[in-house]
């Protein structure tokens, strides 16, 4: 084989290889895009719909009431205390360190971070959303019950209703930590393999 021809071969190869690379950053990027997207409207949702529910709550189950007992006013107090606490979370995983994103590796390195960040808020997610909502929950439930009755023990439908709250919060802690599994480590690990690649 001649000089020539070997050089064709080789960057017929080169090409090839390149184009394979550039396919394989293009779909990672467009996952990346994606799940950036789903986390956005994810916040905003969550956000918007637990702090119109602490309204409603504070004007409905305090404000517009003639009189409230310490433990309904310790109910409300509590999901305000709980959507504070949530709204803080999510708004802190969406932010990154500043980095130069003009650069290929730059930009691969911050989206490893917003993913990592993400990923570990969901992995979390039991003591950021679920432990303080059902702590909520559970004080109005009692404060309801106190408001009816006047007892701190709460009655058949009580214990029902919070067994019902944390059973679903479980079901939901399960389905939060298998979808973060199933669809966002395969990219953060085809990021982490890209980083190297290009590190390489």
């Amino acid at each position: 084989m001649k000089l020539d021809e070997l050089k064709a071969v080789w960057k017929r190869e080169i090409d090839q290889s390149a184009q394979v690379e550039g396919n394989l950053l293009t779909t990672v990027m467009n996952d990346v895009r994606r799940i950036d997207r789903e986390v956005w409207f994810r916040d905003c949702w969550m956000i918007f719909a637990l702090v119109m529910g602490a309204l409603l709550y504070l004007i409905f189950g305090w404000l517009t009431q003639e009189s409230v007992d310490w433990l309904a006013r310790l109910g409300v107090l509590g999901f305000i205390a709980a959507t504070t606490v949530i709204s803080v979370a999510l708004v802190g995983a969406r932010s990154v360190a500043g980095a130069d994103d003009w650069t290929l590796r730059a930009r691969i390195e911050m989206e490893i971070e917003k993913l990592g960040k993400q990923m570990r808020l969901m992995n979390r997610v039991g003591y950021w959303f679920l432990l303080p909502m059902l702590i909520a929950n559970g004080i109005s439930v009692l404060g309801g019950h106190h408001a009816r009755t006047g007892g701190v023990v709460p009655d058949a439908r009580g214990l029902a209703t919070f067994i019902a709250c944390s059973l679903l919060y479980g079901l939901t802690y399960w389905w939060v930590r298998r979808e973060t599994k199933r669809k966002w480590t395969p990219v953060l690990m085809q990021l982490k393999q890209l980083h190297s690649d290009l590190m390489g």
